[in-house]
């Protein structure tokens, strides 16, 4: 049994299921993939998602279940190797490119051209670039209580370089601002999306919906399998006994008996559906929370001829051209601005959010003066991630629950990855693997008895 459909929840079914199990998914909705969702929206007839996902090259594990899925490649836009821009508020840009170079040099070549910062602040910069490239495991241990901001300050890091280099990158990997994060994570990621090698950090972005994308792939390829999807059915409880998992009963009362289950929810519904016995004293929660917004901004003409770019000292953080990346069914010229660690912005009125980006776009981009604003749509996720600050890591469950049978997916457990796409497939891998080790290891007792 799998309790979950998004990407942790899909990524264990289709592995027990190619391992010859029998399994059954439930999903509380009526489409599978989580936060990686699409939906028309009612006043434009837009095809929006409920907020802009990125892979990049170094989400292996993402790549090759959309490969095993059989997503569409033409679902995503590639780059051959990471070139992001980044504006200032008054829209003066510089380009963060890795150069056709072996690693790390591609990376020093980077930082050394980019343009927002002056030579001795880039040189600090590629300096902690590397610093945090070959943190080991110990090294990270006694960092995990230090905020990123406070290691940063330490070792002469300017406000400059944390606003205008470290903020629009770690920011959105990590969705917290990086002055508050984790620095383990942010090693990590600096490891795997910048310093490993120019495809590591190339961006993938989505040009269709990512139910198109995702959703409806993955429904396929897991009833392909022999997966028993069913929608709209809602866990109540897991029910457990003497020796662990005795059963799943859901919201309308009916029980269905199975002896194992991965449980690929939030931390807060994975509390309401477990029994106390069945979770640790500190329970799950603890990890704390942090929002994402998604404003999505309609023109009468094009606003900018960029796909995407960063900012900084700006609202916008994040801007995505989504009539250049999903054509048609963008329904118009229609940007899309992604707002990371947003508590501050969650509670806002959404067209008070709306007006505040597009005053932010008329500052950024001077096309927008001559343009008429047609239509606005936002999306909020309160709870989008966990919060990837300090000691969040003794919070990040392994895949093996606290009774037998009970195996925890989701990308807030610990995949050692940031909360990402990737980190849910891997997570969802994980509880898989985990689950299948621990059937071979009964069998191989069954049979020696």
């Amino acid at each position: 049994m799998v309790v979950g459909g998004g990407l942790a929840g899909m990524a264990a079914a289709l592995k027990l299921a190619h391992a010859g199990y029998r399994v059954t998914l439930l999903e509380r909705r009526p489409f599978l993939g989580g936060r990686a969702y699409s939906f028309e929206d009612p006043d434009t007839g837009a095809e929006i998602d409920n907020g802009q996902h990125i892979l990049v090259g170094a989400c292996s594990r993402l790549r090759g279940f959309l490969d095993a899925i059989g997503a569409p490649a033409s679902a995503f836009v590639r780059q051959r190797r990471l070139g992001v821009t980044i504006l200032d508020p008054d829209g003066r840009q510089a380009t963060l490119a890795a150069a056709s170079l072996p690693a790390p040099l591609h990376m020093a070549a980077a930082v050394l051209r980019y343009r927002h910062l002056d030579f001795r602040q880039r040189a600090t910069v590629a300096r902690d670039v590397r610093a945090l490239a070959h943190l080991d495991s110990n090294a990270c241990a006694d960092l995990e209580s230090i905020p990123f901001g406070d290691w940063l300050a330490a070792r002469g890091a300017t406000a400059a370089s944390i606003e205008r280099f470290w903020d629009p990158l770690v920011r959105p990997a990590l969705n917290v601002a990086a002055s508050e994060a984790n620095v383990p994570l942010t090693a990590f990621f600096v490891r795997e999306a910048l310093w490993a090698g120019p495809h590591g950090g190339a961006v993938w972005l989505p040009s269709v919906g990512l139910t198109r994308a995702i959703g409806e792939p993955g429904r396929l390829a897991l009833e392909g399998a022999g997966v028993v999807v069913k929608f709209s059915t809602r866990v109540e409880t897991v029910e457990t006994g003497d020796r662990g998992v005795t059963g799943v009963r859901l919201r309308e009362g009916e029980r269905i008996e199975t002896t194992n289950v991965v449980c690929a929810v939030p931390p807060e519904a994975l509390e309401r559906i477990l029994p106390a016995s069945a979770r640790p004293p500190t329970g799950y929660t603890g990890v704390g929370t942090s929002a994402i917004v998604n404003v999505y901004l309609w023109y009468d003409r094009p606003i900018t001829d960029l796909d995407f770019a960063g900012t900084f000292g700006s609202d916008l953080q994040w801007i995505f051209n989504r009539s250049q990346l999903l054509g048609a069914h963008a329904a118009g010229h229609c940007l899309g601005v992604s707002l990371s660690a947003a508590n501050e912005w969650v509670d806002m009125p959404k067209e008070a959010l709306a007006r505040r980006c597009d005053r932010a776009v008329e500052r950024m981009f001077p096309a927008r003066r001559s343009a008429e604003f047609i239509s606005s749509a936002v999306v909020k996720e309160p709870r989008a991630t966990f919060r990837a600050g300090p000691n969040v890591t003794p919070y990040r469950p392994g895949p093996i629950g606290a009774i037998d049978g009970l195996y925890l997916a989701g990308d807030w457990t610990d995949t050692g990855w940031p909360a990402t796409m990737e980190g849910a497939v891997r997570s969802g891998e994980s509880a898989a693997e985990a689950m299948l080790v621990q059937q071979r290891s009964t069998t191989g007792a069954a049979l020696i008895r």
